[in-house]
């Protein structure tokens, strides 16, 4: 044991005994008596001497201990003082007096990106804390949309590493044409998974790789000059490789064992990083189980537990205070329901940390105009970065975008929300408690676009809009989004091309057509279809005046490029198309489409008219309605997704998926909060009440001190002492507070 620091230590020490630990983990912790006492003060032993210097130990965890022998113990107060006079009771009766605190710190900026990053300029982290080399380009002339590439070591090492490529690890290939270390602009990102290594071996001075990657490259045949690369950065096959560990890190060093000397932490970083996993629960349209790997098989198909638990799958099992939604590309709401919710991106941290790095929760404190201060512990200072990002609801045209629970400019959007169970309504007051994350590009009507939610008790973020679930995940072949039609019932040879005559699509009530649609290019790449599913019903008119579909888009490509073959970087900027087809699937009642039943119709030809260079622009989508009647959609071959992109086939379990994400490429920024429950005990000392201690070195008539307190249960076993970091002097109407944080 050792002594209490005087003038740095707090002025009262408060331990827990081992018995009183021992009752708290049985339910039956209580106080019921304190005594104060002077057992460490002697008053004779040196004539004059200031008392108030001395020396006090510290509390002892083992103060009281009732296991058996040898463990046994008790040091209650020793030299007890006398309630009244100078013989009789010495316990006295506390007052509880608990309070409960908030407390709030920063947990800091966490990702793959510096901070300080703006829309169109980031930065990436390129240490090895993060990747397994960024040391590595290749040159863009050389991909003609293959699968195997060869990367050649940069004379300018952006940053020491000892890792090398290896089969399995993921690399991450920014098509800018300028290959610099650590710039992302306006450009396409696409990650891939190393399944193929020549040579097999290497070191990190290894001038050439070969790497076979999960699908094709980009083709930038005619795009690009001789010089003009791409930066490739390789990250780890999993978090333990460089990220985390497999075992927790324990709090001491393995030759010693004393719990809090040895504890040296300062070698011990935390995880630098966020999880992510994808769990679906429907597969992609165009998808073939019996012949390729359906959601039943992707990598995050045992996250599928958390998607029912924050009410994203069943619709009977819960009840919401607020709705999943997107806008369209003409600002008309569409109200998701869990059932219809084909994936979500479940953003966590999960590690081996010995510390609890985001405390107890986030914090969600909102912004008061009325007392504008900056704070710790604001929801303002939630910040969800993906930089890489190109968002179709951008007020902008440079990549990346940030979200946030309390936006900046707003006063009301940082509103908590529940979700109730419909199974156990003891839960329900008030519920699962959630935040919706938003962004702050206002659309027409003012609104910002909502692509989540924050779990802050949960200490994870739901990204449950499915663009932009698309955009992170690998395999979808992209990193933009791409926006949602307009879709109404017409009337047939209505804006129809010459007023051809068609024969109707929907003519029965019953009916619900669904939509989506994809790009293509030969001169480009090909990735996933739109992952916005519109449908629209019938209505009451069609069985006398059937309808055709029609399909309109706002203004939301601003990231469509058309290449001009100029050899400047313009021409790499975003994406470009030069084929567009309708995805369409007539279904029956409520019931959702089937991947294998949605009809490919091929609508290129409407937009010819308004093409640049053989490239689909913004303008010819958006001033063009296209109608869908039965004899296009029956006409229409059946969709197949593997047609565009590489999907793994059935036991091909090694090769990348849907779902096989596991790191988050982006950054969170929040402030963390803890919530203290303070006990506390009121000791109070009447004028006339514990004037005299049975101490045998005090008299009557001597000034007397007090340097312990001792609480203790109805059985009078010890529960807390307490010892003060000086004796203090007994005189007159006196209150000690003893407290204990849990």
């Amino acid at each position: 044991m050792s002594y209490i620091i005087k003038n740095t230590a707090g002025l009262i020490n408060t331990r827990l005994t081992d018995v009183g630990r021992r009752y708290l983990s049985q339910g039956n912790f209580d106080i019921a008596y304190f005594q104060i006492g002077d057992s460490e003060v002697s008053y004779t032993a040196v004539p004059n001497y200031e008392l108030s210097a001395n020396n006090i130990l510290m509390p002892a965890f083992n103060a009281q201990n009732d296991t058996g022998s040898p463990q046994s113990n008790k040091q209650n107060v020793k030299y007890p003082y006398y309630v009244q006079g100078s013989n009789g009771g010495t316990y006295g009766i506390p007052y509880m007096d608990s309070i409960v605190q908030p407390i709030y710190n920063s947990a800091g900026n966490k990702g793959f990106f510096m901070t300080g990053g703006t829309p169109g300029n980031w930065d990436v982290q390129i240490s090895s804390a993060y990747t397994i080399t960024s040391n590595y380009q290749v040159d863009m002339t050389t991909l003609v949309g293959q699968s195997a590439i060869t990367i050649t070591l940069d004379s300018l090492i952006c940053s020491p590493t000892t890792k090398t490529p290896s089969i399995g690890d993921i690399a991450t290939i920014i098509y800018d044409g300028n290959g610099g270390c650590t710039d992302v602009g306006t450009y396409s990102v696409l990650t891939y998974k190393i399944q193929g290594l020549s040579p097999s071996t290497g070191t990190t001075g290894t001038t050439t790789w070969t790497l076979t990657l999960d699908r094709l490259v980009p083709d930038f045949t005619g795009k690009v000059l001789a010089g003009e690369v791409a930066r490739v950065l390789v990250y780890p096959s999993g978090m333990t490789v460089i990220y985390d560990t497999i075992t927790p890190a324990p709090y001491w060093e393995t030759d010693a064992f004393n719990f809090e000397s040895p504890c040296d932490v300062s070698q011990r970083e935390n995880t630098p990083i966020w999880n992510m996993n994808i769990p679906w629960t429907e597969s992609p349209a165009g998808l073939f189980s019996n012949i390729y790997e359906d959601y039943t098989q992707y990598g995050s198909v045992s996250y599928i537990g958390t998607k029912e638990y924050l009410g994203y799958n069943s619709t009977s099992g819960q009840s919401d205070s607020a709705t999943v939604n997107y806008y369209n590309s003409y600002n008309e709401e569409v109200i998701v329901p869990p059932a219809n919710q084909k994936a979500i991106a479940i953003i966590h941290y999960t590690n081996q940390d010995i510390d609890n790095v985001y405390g107890e929760k986030f914090a969600t404190t909102p912004y008061d105009p009325q007392n504008p201060t900056d704070n710790t512990g604001l929801a303002r200072h939630f910040k969800l970065t993906i930089p890489t990002l190109m968002w179709h609801k951008s007020s902008g045209t440079s990549i990346g975008q940030t979200f946030w629970i309390d936006p900046p400019g707003t006063t009301n959007l940082c509103v908590p929300q529940y979700i109730k169970s419909t199974k156990n309504v003891d839960m329900n007051d008030p519920g699962i408690r959630y935040y919706q994350l938003w962004d702050t590009n206002p659309n027409t009507n003012g609104k910002l676009n909502r692509v989540g939610k924050v779990f802050p008790d949960q200490e994870i973020i739901i990204i449950d809009d499915e663009e932009i679930i698309a955009s992170m995940s690998y395999k979808s072949n992209r990193n933009w989004t791409l926006p949602a039609p307009k879709l109404s019932l017409l009337t047939p040879n209505i804006c129809s091309p010459g007023n051809t005559p068609t024969e109707p699509l929907v003519t029965n009530i019953t009916q619900n057509v669904w939509v989506t649609y994809r790009f293509d290019s030969t001169g480009f790449t090909d990735s996933l279809h739109c992952n916005y599913y519109s449908n629209i019903r019938a209505d009451d008119t069609v069985t006398t005046d059937p309808k055709n579909v029609a399909v309109r888009f706002g203004s939301e490509f601003k990231f469509l490029n058309q290449p001009l073959n100029t050899y400047t970087s313009a021409d790499l900027s975003g994406y470009s198309a030069n084929s567009m087809k309708l995805l369409v699937q007539v279904t029956t009642g409520d019931t959702r489409p089937l991947t294998t039943a949605w009809r490919e119709i091929d609508v290129t030809s409407d937009l010819t008219g308004s093409s640049i260079s053989g490239y689909i622009t913004m303008s010819g989508i958006t001033n063009t309605t296209f109608q869908i009647d039965l004899t296009t959609y029956t006409g229409a071959p059946i969709y197949n997704l593997a047609s565009y992109i590489n999907i793994p086939q059935n036991g091909q379990s090694n090769y990348l998926n849907f779902g096989d994400e596991y790191y988050f490429y982006g950054n969170l920024e929040t402030d963390i909060s803890a919530t203290i429950y303070e006990m506390k005990y009121l000791v109070n000392l009447g004028r006339n009440q514990f004037t005299n201690t049975s101490n045998p070195t005090w008299m009557p008539g001597i000034t007397s001190y007090v340097t312990e307190i001792g609480l203790y249960n109805a059985q009078k076993d010890l529960m807390v002492v307490s010892k003060l970091q000086s004796p203090e002097l007994r005189q007159g109407i006196q209150q000690f507070v003893v407290k204990l944080d849990f």
